[in-house]
């Protein structure tokens, strides 16, 4: 059987709520039906046609997510880099997974992924930048985790009542609920971003 494998993520930018990375992987002989599902990435699709898409998906594709919590992340980045984080995860991810393997490049340079993935003991693969855009078994995986984050997202608004909007520090609805709801919103958040130390600063100023 010869797979082939795309990984891509969901989440990096975020203030509040998970990273999660997602492998989706099909065999071969399935990839005419995955070209004519994924045509573009998934940033550019409504929240209904990529739940319509995967659906089709998932009769021949197989996925794997890893989720990284706000919480964990910021016990992993008191010793490693964001890059080193999605490497690591990636690379477990693609344990006992055999194929061509195509990322979605998290780095700026390829050679220092390459570097960061043979580090956590994966040497065979390629990475591009807008992989999620021009090879759709990555855009697959670029849905798939999309939806899982959204899912993660929409889980901490019902268990806070809290409506924070998108969850990224350029949403203005975001940055109010920091403002507002810092303790009640404090599990969920990653405590190295810029943007909350930037509001903590100005609560500080005018509390």
């Amino acid at each position: 059987m010869s797979l082939i494998i795309g990984l891509d993520e969901a989440g990096r930018g975020p203030v509040i709520s998970s990273l999660v990375i997602c492998l989706c992987s099909c065999e071969r002989r399935d990839e005419k039906r995955l070209n004519d599902l994924v045509k573009t990435d998934s940033k550019k699709l409504t929240k209904q046609k990529r739940e319509e898409i995967y659906q089709e998906l998932k009769k021949f594709c197989k996925f794997k997510i890893a989720e990284i919590t706000a919480e964990e992340l910021n016990l992993l980045m008191e010793k490693m880099s964001l890059n080193d984080i999605e490497a690591k995860k990636m690379a477990e991810l693609l344990k006992n997974v055999n194929g061509d393997v195509m990322i979605d490049l998290p780095d700026r340079y390829s050679w220092t992924f390459q570097k960061r993935m043979e580090k956590f003991g994966v040497k065979k693969f390629q990475a591009q930048h807008k992989a999620d855009e021009n090879y759709p078994i990555v855009g697959a995986a670029s849905i798939y985790a999309k939806i899982m984050r959204d899912a993660k997202v929409e889980e901490i608004k019902e268990k806070t009542g809290i409506d924070f909007g998108s969850g990224y520090p350029s949403d203005e609805k975001t940055r109010d609920a920091l403002r507002k709801h810092l303790k009640e919103l404090e599990p969920y958040i990653r405590q190295k971003w810029k943007t909350l130390e930037t509001i903590k600063q100005t609560k500080l100023v005018f509390d």
